[in-house]
Formats: structure tokens, C-alpha cells, sequence
């Protein structure tokens, strides 16, 4: 059975998440949108958490993953809080092992 997604907090996750990951490498939102080639008024639209239906595409995450040499699941981090897992048992969670 699907359950109804709220995209709005998806984002706001993932926008988080990337503001976290930013702040941890030191660097202003104009630095970031450098070193991916964006502009700082996108990747402060998507840092926004106030801000609704602004969503970041995977070519974006995967810019950020090379620039910061991170694994793509960092941006997720919190998902299964968002979405409730445990309660939800149409979702199976699977454990992945770094070889």
C-alpha cells in the first residue's frame, strides 16, 4: 500500500541536511554554488526550510558528493523519522555494509 509522502518536509530534510554538510566543510552558500557551478540564490532557496516545493535534483546531490567526498545517503539521514518506520509495515529497511 503507498502512503502519502509530505515532500515539503522531504525537502526540508534534504536542504538541511546539505546546509549541515556545508557548514561542517566550512564554507559560505557562495563557495558551494562555486565549486558546483549553481548560483548561491538556488542553494539558499534550497537550504530554506521555510520555503515549500523547492526540491534539488540528483545531478545536484551528486555534484555536492564529489565536491565534499560523501557517500549520497548523507542527504537522506533522518528519512526514517520523516516517514515513520517503524509504524509503517510497508516498508522494509535494509541494512548495507560498506566493503
Amino acid at each position: 500500500m503507498y502512503e502519502e509522502i509530505d515532500y515539503n518536509k522531504f525537502y526540508r530534510l534534504i536542504g538541511d541536511n546539505i546546509k549541515k554538510i556545508r557548514k561542517e566543510h566550512k564554507d559560505s552558500q557562495e563557495a558551494l554554488a562555486k565549486k558546483i557551478d549553481m548560483s548561491r540564490g538556488f542553494i539558499s532557496q534550497v537550504e530554506s526550510p521555510g520555503l515549500t516545493g523547492i526540491g534539488v535534483s540528483l545531478d545536484t546531490l551528486l555534484r555536492i558528493c564529489i565536491v565534499y567526498n560523501i557517500d549520497i545517503r548523507e542527504f537522506f539521514v533522518g528519512f526514517g523519522k520523516l516517514i515513520n518506520v517503524k509504524d509503517n509495515p510497508n516498508i522494509e529497511i535494509k541494512e548495507y555494509v560498506n566493503n
